[in-house]
């Protein structure tokens, strides 16, 4: 069976990502294969605790109002994300697709890099955050940093949009 990865964050989503990786697995299927996606969602919780830290050093709202603004947003950033990955995994099945969902919390680079270690993926699906070319350029890309790991090792395919 050939496998599909698309891979969701807090910041990284493309309406444009998924539909290329669902043209993907019906160009895989056509040539007579079987086809799953899986749809990974990344709680990036190192991303979390800087926004705590970072709004705690100027926050001007209190401790315990700020913790409340920031869980509320959080909250919210999650909420959004288990919406787009049942879209997408509906979508998935509407097609055909075996499909599977999963949540996952940690640093986005290294869950998605055991991930494709462990599980074999034939194309990984990235999006990157919406930064300017030029802050990806002088700070670096954590889907740049997937991509290189994962096509050193020869684990997959990584496909990268905006």
């Amino acid at each position: 069976m050939r496998t599909i990865l698309i891979v969701l964050s807090t910041s990284r989503y493309s309406e444009e990502m998924v539909d290329r990786a669902l043209t993907e697995a019906d160009r895989l299927r056509s040539d007579g294969e079987p086809v799953s996606i899986e749809v990974v969602y990344v709680i990036e919780t190192g991303e979390l605790d800087e926004i705590y830290r970072s709004v705690g050093e100027v926050g001007f709202l209190g401790i315990r109002a700020q913790k409340e603004v920031i869980d509320t947003l959080a909250a919210e950033y999650h909420r959004t994300a288990r919406e787009r990955m049942g879209s997408i995994a509906d979508r998935a099945r509407d097609g055909g697709f075996e499909t599977k969902t999963t949540e996952q919390e940690g640093a986005f680079v290294r869950v998605i890099h055991e991930l494709a270690e462990t599980e074999r993926f034939d194309v990984i699906y990235l999006t990157r955050a919406e930064r300017p070319f030029i802050s990806r350029f002088l700070f670096g890309s954590k889907c740049e940093t997937v991509a290189r790991l994962v096509r050193e090792e020869g684990l997959s395919e990584v496909v990268i949009g905006d």
